[in-house]
């Protein structure tokens, strides 16, 4: 019997989430989560289950990865059902394999559920497909830590596109191996969610205007002559509701097609849906980083005395534009 499942969860947009991995998040009794995890996902988890926070980001982490590992196993020993949810496919960059080796070290029985890579998510919600035949014969998917280590074939780039995971630390470095200043680039911050930002330049100008732009990770880098199918505002950015940050609240649980009615219109959106304290950490996070609502979609009649609670509970206030009732 399986016991634990490594799964994709995709980029960011909730419905990028393949219909697998929905699946054994809806039966899981333990989810343990990564910061690139949208947590709306959470939302499709049983009302008993467990979450289990191990957000990364550079320099700071919630959970060692040997301790990843550890919880991982000691969860499934315990009779769990364990799911183990990562942004994006575990398999590209996702230490999927340090947490294969941990498991069967132990002989439990485990599956792989892939998910889309940012690489071809992000670039293509920002309007640049990963190849093209007038301008690219190959990918490279690298990851940005590692690039101040020198990567010698960045000198010719030889036709293809390079997609940099987590690279905005290390532009400057990436930018001084590649001859070609005027090569061009895009960095997508937040790719497919619906406060993406895109910014296009060359290798010569792409450092100021990341600056200027205040772009930080998550952010992908595409450098190569396909960012020239950029082509001002994409498919994606022209949504009715891009760009828009919405905030909905339920004193009732939520039907993820509540969320994904907002986020198919290309709007960014949390959601509080009843008291479940599960949730407090997430609703802390996200009421603080998000700068102003500009809707608050109140779902029934008990939804505003719901977030009153819940913002004197966790010490946090939402910020908004306006209301809808």
């Amino acid at each position: 019997m399986i016991r634990i499942s490594l799964v994709g969860a995709g980029p960011g947009d909730p419905e990028l989430l393949t219909i697998k991995g929905r699946r054994v998040i809806e039966q899981a009794d333990v989810i343990i989560y990564d910061r690139l995890v949208n947590p709306l996902l959470l939302y499709l988890a049983k009302a008993d289950a467990t979450f289990i926070y191990c957000g990364k980001e550079p320099h700071k982490h919630s959970l060692r990865q040997t301790k990843i590992n550890e919880t991982i196993v000691e969860q499934a020993l315990s009779g769990k059902q364990v799911v183990r949810l990562k942004g994006g496919d575990p398999a590209v960059f996702g230490r999927v394999g340090e947490e294969m080796d941990w498991i069967n070290q132990y002989g439990i029985d485990y599956e792989v559920i892939p998910g889309i890579t940012a690489a071809s998510a992000a670039s293509i919600y920002a309007g640049i497909p990963l190849t093209h035949r007038e301008h690219c014969s190959h990918a490279t998917l690298a990851t940005g830590h590692r690039a101040i280590d020198g990567l010698p074939s960045l000198q010719t780039l030889d036709k293809g596109t390079y997609a940099f995971y987590m690279g905005i630390e290390n532009l400057t470095e990436i930018c001084l191996q590649i001859a070609d200043k005027k090569l061009p680039v895009a960095v997508i911050e937040w790719g497919t969610l619906g406060k993406q930002k895109t910014i296009i330049g060359d290798v010569g100008t792409i450092i100021h205007k990341v600056k200027a732009a205040a772009i930080h990770n998550p952010a992908m880098i595409l450098i190569g002559d396909v960012v020239k199918e950029h082509h001002g505002k994409s498919w994606f950015e022209k949504l009715p509701l891009f760009g828009k940050n919405y905030l909905l609240v339920s004193s009732k649980p939520l039907r993820f097609e509540q969320v994904t009615s907002y986020t198919e219109k290309g709007a960014y959106v949390w959601a509080v849906a009843t008291a479940d304290q599960r949730f407090d950490t997430i609703h802390q996070r996200i009421l603080h980083e998000t700068a102003c609502w500009d809707e608050i979609v109140f779902l029934d009649s008990e939804a505003a005395n719901l977030l009153a609670r819940l913002e004197k509970r966790i010490g946090v206030s939402h910020r908004e534009k306006g209301f809808v009732g």
